[in-house]
């Protein structure tokens, strides 16, 4: 199979299965060796850029996956509808932000940063998948640790927790936040 037919197999897998693909899952299929894999995946991704492609290859939470690209998140909106209502208050946002970065941490440590109750934002963000039951706390109590998942991770087009963006970097960026 020639270098072209390998990227058209892959962008094939990638397109028919939307939800993404893992390194693992694309060996399997194509029975390419891991470098192989990165190679043609980093080739195929710099093909799109160059040529200002509507279309996108993107990595998070360890699946690749085909998507549009972002810049054209509007225009496709106005087309096929907003992708989702299911917006999170700005109280889940704060949750959901103190969970990624303290986590595993309990209930009452959440709550003991905001200083207000936060029972109904986390079974938000459990319910919506973001953050799950990671452990008890071997302490009195044995009380239940947050963590955040790897649908969080897919949501915010992260590939491990370490891409969140340090503190300092968080005071640059403006985020639309609704309650």
């Amino acid at each position: 199979m020639s270098r072209d037919e390998k990227k058209a197999l892959l962008e094939a897998l990638l397109f028919l299965e939307g939800d993404g693909l893992d390194s693992a899952r694309l060996m399997a299929h194509t029975g390419f060796e891991q470098e192989e894999l990165a190679d043609l995946l980093a080739e195929l991704k710099s093909e799109y850029e160059v040529r200002s492609s509507g279309i996108e290859i993107a990595e998070a939470a360890g699946l690749y996956q085909m998507r549009a690209h972002p810049r054209f998140s509007l225009a496709l909106a106005r087309v096929f509808g907003a992708k989702s209502t299911n917006k999170l208050s700005r109280t889940s946002m704060e949750v959901l932000a103190i969970v990624a970065y303290k986590q595993p941490i309990t209930k009452a440590e959440i709550e003991e940063i905001r200083g207000v109750s936060s029972e109904y934002a986390i079974k938000t963000l459990l319910e919506k998948d973001l953050v799950s039951v990671a452990s008890r706390r071997d302490s009195p109590g044995k009380p239940l640790q947050f963590s955040t998942t790897k649908n969080f991770l897919k949501v915010f087009g992260l590939t491990t927790i370490r891409d969140l963006p340090k503190l300092r970097e968080l005071k640059e960026l403006e985020f639309e936040i609704r309650d």
